[in-house]
């Protein structure tokens, strides 16, 4: 019924002056709300409307090069693409087995406006309390993983070594390349190396691509890892892969079988529930409920995008993504484990060498400052390998980089003994 026959109907009554007042006004109220709702409901910003104008930091806890720089970057990109008005800006912040990038991302205003990615090696050090972890990972804010990796050893094609069985033979100890103390390649090896009784001495201080470029210059002869961070190593006729740990793939002998001892099937085993878990984006704690939403819904875009899914075939990367709550649950799955395997974890991870001063001068600078060697306190000759990231150098009072070392230079060098003897600080006069 209209409006105009109603009134009439009711003026007939007797009551058309009063009723049109009270209709009016009514009819006046319930035309406001209306339009106000309708007003409150198109200005009513959504997540994704917080992020038009307004610029991302993508943290990747690792230097530029190697696969979680690819991936990281890669992911950026896809989520800025679905994420419309967004400005996506890739930070690298290498160092501690990416547990400086992990407690930046951690750290970090709860906005929504700096997320990143690390690696899965800081569940072991959170499950332990490693020193320097600043962060819960049960409480981050979860976006996202790209893909299920498993763990392999390769070694390089200039080793004689051919096959795991003659690696564990192996009257010669071999020297691997691996990230820094706390990353998922330092623990994993460790772990295997000690649970599988290996003739492996680690060299840490290596990320992204460097240790691939240490194995083509004869400088280390294998590593642990995921496998397609090796694939195009091993395909470019460089490297060989001995044995892996997790995957469906058939060419590569499983670590299980070559694992006799309880210890050596917990640590195997432990490994491979890692392997469920790769290439992460996460964000700080109590990211708003919008905002995480749109991040995640710009996430579940990217990961479906024909377009990414042919530029990682392209590079020989696998994607099985998961997104936000799935992965939260894979991480407190991983971090379920019986004390026994906690306790080992914490053997491995331990660091009982306190950090040693010396006063001296230089007596060999090697490869553009990667290796140094001078006299230690008790007049040993020390060999060292400063950090092109994590060494802190100073020279006539003005930061410097090891390629700026000379030899001669009179120093104060602080280092932890170790494979490496890598620096802390250098201050040279």
């Amino acid at each position: 019924m209209s409006s105009t026959k109603l009134v009439f109907s009711v003026a007939q009554a007797g009551t058309l002056t009063s009723f049109k007042r009270s209709h009016t006004a009514t009819a006046v109220q319930t035309v406001g709300l209306f339009f106000g709702l309708a007003a409150s409901a198109v200005a009513a910003p959504t997540g994704a409307d917080f992020y038009k104008g307004k610029t991302v930091t993508y943290i990747v806890a690792t230097a530029a090069g190697g696969n979680y720089d690819t991936y990281g970057r890669l992911v950026a990109d896809y989520m800025q693409k679905h994420l419309p008005g967004s400005k996506f800006v890739v930070k690298n912040m290498p160092g501690a087995g990416h547990i400086i990038g992990a407690n930046a991302i951690y750290a970090a205003k709860p906005d929504g406006l700096t997320i990143g990615t690390f690696n899965t090696g800081l569940i072991y050090g959170q499950m332990i309390g490693q020193q320097g972890v600043k962060f819960d990972l049960t409480k981050m804010s979860w976006i996202g993983k790209v893909a299920s990796e498993p763990r392999v050893f390769m070694l390089s094609t200039k080793s004689p070594i051919k096959s795991f069985e003659e690696l564990q033979k192996s009257s010669t100890v071999v020297n691997f390349a691996v990230s820094g103390v706390g990353s998922a390649s330092y623990v994993e090896t460790k772990m295997l190396v000690e649970a599988l009784k290996l003739p492996i001495k680690l060299i840490p201080g290596y990320s992204g691509a460097e240790g691939e470029m240490a194995m083509r210059r004869g400088e280390v002869f294998g590593t642990i890892g995921s496998r397609s961070s090796f694939e195009s190593f091993v395909a470019n006729g460089y490297g060989r892969f001995l044995a892996q740990v997790g995957g469906k793939d058939k060419d590569v002998p499983q670590l299980s079988r070559f694992a006799t001892t309880a210890n050596g099937k917990a640590v195997v085993a432990l490994i491979a529930s890692q392997g469920e878990i790769s290439r992460l984006t996460a964000g700080a704690p109590a990211i708003p409920k919008d905002r995480l939403d749109a991040l995640r819904g710009a996430y579940r875009s990217a990961m479906a995008d024909k377009e990414l899914h042919l530029r990682l075939a392209k590079l020989g990367l696998p994607l099985e993504p998961a997104i936000g709550d799935d992965v939260l649950r894979l991480v407190k799955t991983a971090m379920t484990q019986s004390p026994e395997t906690v306790a080992m974890l914490a053997k491995t991870l331990e660091v009982t060498d306190a950090p040693q001063k010396a006063e001296s001068s230089l007596t060999e600078v090697l490869d553009k400052g990667r290796e140094i060697v001078f006299n230690g306190k008790d007049g040993q000759k020390v060999q060292s390998k400063p950090s092109g990231s994590r060494t802190q150098i100073m020279i006539a009072g003005k930061e410097a980089k090891r390629e700026d070392l000379k030899a001669g230079m009179n120093c104060e060098i602080t280092y932890k003994p170790g494979p490496d003897n890598e620096p802390a600080s250098i201050n040279c006069k």
